[in-house]
């Protein structure tokens, strides 16, 4: 494995000296000529999938993809002794080199892989890069010329459709994997030059608890916002540009108890993710269509969500997510402000704006429903790279002492500095089972409209299994562990699998191992089931059957006995890995082949056999291979039919589905 690439150091050279040595292979030469940079370009526009070919792919998965197409196209020249290719080295450090030089992104791809850059930025020729718990820093490499980025970004607008021209010349490109680029060109910038954010999106959803092993708040926090989300509050979350507003909203939608629907709104680019089952996704492009933000906050009160996540307020849309609120759904959002207070009051001003839905010229009416009906404001800052939590207040009305009419907020949460310089955070209260316990207060100081949330939560805990909480794993493991200790394996493993069904510890893992090993005929009886799901979900897995292998391991994964007694090769994680890389293969080939089935309707079978060609069927399932050979299948039929093709292709895709389902060909 290679050592990681630093930021601060690189030697002079640049990007050629990450490229190797001198001769036949790294050092050579062959893959900077214009026509081999075009030449792979047009091969790799062609057979890779389209979501590849943007800037973030995670190039774990991108570079065998460009390997295997690269190689294959040179062998093929090299044995027919024609093309332009023919002449490039197969090693891996030129094929990359040769990708980065045609569609790739030149010397800010290595950092737009580098799964530790969170943001790049180009100005110019120049490159910005920002590491996970760092600022922003300019590195050694540079364009070689200033035109170039801007080149490449428009070339991307013009495939994703967004407009960027000197009568658009801002736009923000939505790049899958959830990541955002927001690009400035002239006027707006100098003559031939551009100015490029690429912040990196998530790559799975997070929980709270991620949130928190990044530093962003103490152990006392964490257990107030799960209390929140079990109580199912509406939060406004404030902050400034990359503080980490939306990484905290997802962490707080994906800690809401059961099994909530939940509907997403975002504008331009889709950053958020979702565990949940029941999730609605909305995109919505308000730089083509104004007001398209509002009228999907609209619309999602005729859908019944247990929560709406509207991903950034900005304008007039807060009308339509306070509306929301005050029908009784939580709702989770962010804005840009410096304090919670002024969250409140900008959230009330936006909701007041001109085409407001409900609240438009009103913003008496509009403040006054926000501190009744949102209980939780969050603010968020950032320093030296690190994103932290430094303000949470709860709302409790309206204060109208003094003539004057404001916000209440109740102070819950401040975040300080040691002397040392590290962070600390000062609660007003703690978390005890569903209720807040207040430090320097006698009375109760939890608003009215969080009080009641809480009483219900209480009656709900009577009636339901425990939230799953850090304090309830805990106990949990307590419990286990002294039954253990006194000989009751039995009830020692039926405590910690009461807790697994809440949520998977690895510590009820290692429990749940021990109490095993202290009864063989249990742990026997575990590893057998255990063994044999893992050879069944193995089979599938190799013939492709994903539907089978997912199923089975949800089997196991319900079952803490069985994933405590056998490990797979490489874990059950990687199981969980190859399945989801599986999954996401079938999801392109069936969107692929409902791309290619409506071109054949519009009668175009031509490009319908060009959006099949990019697929690999040996790593799609048997279910979406019949699909893709049969729309393959009408395809040419269309052309034959046409007159522009024969019979023979068609005898051979015929055979091909006939092999797969097991007919006899005639």
């Amino acid at each position: 494995m290679s050592m990681p690439r630093t930021l601060s150091v690189v030697e002079d050279g640049g990007l050629a000296s990450l490229l190797g040595g001198s001769g036949r292979g790294a050092g050579s030469d062959a893959w900077r000529t214009p026509d081999a940079r075009k030449a792979a370009a047009d091969l790799l526009r062609e057979q890779l999938p389209p979501q590849l070919l943007d800037p973030v792919a995670p190039a774990a998965l991108r570079t065998p993809e460009v390997l295997r197409v690269l190689r294959a196209e040179i062998g093929r020249q090299v044995e027919a002794g024609v093309g332009v290719l023919r002449g490039v080295p197969m090693d891996e450090p030129s094929l990359l080199a040769l990708f980065r030089e045609s569609v790739g992104w030149g010397p800010a791809q290595p950092y737009l892989d580098d799964e530790r850059v969170q943001e790049v930025k180009i100005i110019g020729d120049r490159i910005m890069v920002q590491e996970d718990g760092a600022d922003f820093v300019m590195v050694p490499e540079r364009f070689p010329v200033a035109r170039l980025p801007m080149d490449l970004a428009i070339n991307l607008a013009g495939r994703l459709n967004v407009p960027l021209n000197m009568n658009r010349p801002q736009g923000t490109l939505p790049l899958a994997f959830g990541t955002r680029m927001h690009v400035t060109i002239p006027p707006c910038t100098p003559e031939s030059t551009a100015l490029i954010c690429i912040r990196r999106g998530r790559r799975y959803a997070w929980l709270l608890e991620d949130v928190f092993r990044r530093g962003a708040f103490s152990e006392g926090v964490l257990d107030l916002l799960r209390l929140f989300a079990r109580a199912k509050c509406s939060f406004l979350i404030a902050g400034e540009t990359g503080s980490g507003k939306t990484a905290l909203l997802e962490a707080m939608v994906n800690s809401w108890p059961g099994e909530p629907h939940v509907i997403t709104i975002e504008d331009n680019t889709l950053e958020i993710n979702v565990r949940h089952a029941a999730w609605t996704r909305e995109l919505v492009q308000t730089g083509n269509e104004p007001g398209a933000f509002g009228r999907a906050a609209r619309e999602a009160l005729r859908q019944t969500p247990t929560i709406v996540a509207p991903g950034e307020t900005r304008a007039e849309e807060a009308g339509a997510i306070l509306s929301i609120a005050v029908s009784g759904h939580a709702i989770i959002t962010t804005l840009h402000a410096k304090s919670c207070a002024a969250a409140v009051t900008r959230f009330a001003d936006c909701a007041a704006m001109p085409g407001a839905y409900v609240y438009e010229g009103r913003r008496a009416n509009a403040l006054e429903d926000t501190c009744d009906n949102i209980e939780v404001v969050i603010h968020i800052e950032k320093m030296h790279g690190r994103r932290y939590i430094s303000e949470i207040a709860l709302l409790n009305g309206l204060d109208r002492t003094g003539g004057y009419v404001r916000p209440q907020l109740v102070p819950l949460v401040e975040m300080d500095v040691a002397e040392d310089g590290q962070l600390m955070w000062h609660c007003a209260a703690t978390v005890k089972g569903d209720q807040l316990v207040w430090k320097r207060s006698e009375e109760d100081l939890t608003p009215a409209s969080l009080r009641q949330k809480l009483r219900l939560l209480r009656a709900e805990s009577r009636v339901r299994a425990a939230p799953t909480t850090r304090a309830a794993i805990e106990e949990a493991l307590e419990r286990a562990g002294q039954a253990l200790r006194v000989g009751q394996a039995d009830l020692a493993l039926a405590t910690v699998r009461r807790a697994w069904s809440d949520r998977r510890d690895e510590r009820l893992v290692a429990l749940a191992a021990r109490c095993l090993e202290a009864n063989k005929r249990a742990w026997d009886a575990a590893f057998a089931d255990a063994s044999q799901a893992a050879d069944a979900i193995t089979a599938a897995l190799s013939r492709r059957d994903w539907p089978e292998a997912r199923e089975r391991l949800t089997q196991v994964m319900a079952d803490l006995a069985l994933v405590a007694a056998h490990t797979p090769a490489g874990g059950w994680g990687e199981v969980e890995i190859v399945l989801t890389a599986g999954l996401a293969a079938d999801q392109v080939a069936f969107e692929a082949t409902a791309r290619a089935r409506a071109a054949i309707t519009s009668h175009d079978p031509q490009d319908a056999l060009a959006l099949l060609q990019s697929l690999d069927l040996s790593r799609i399932s048997r279910e979406a291979t019949v699909s893709a050979l049969t729309v393959r299948r009408d395809a040419l039929r269309q052309l034959a039919d046409a007159g522009l093709g024969g019979d023979a292709p068609i005898t051979l895709v015929d055979a091909q589905l006939a092999a797969l389902r097991g007919e006899e060909t005639p």
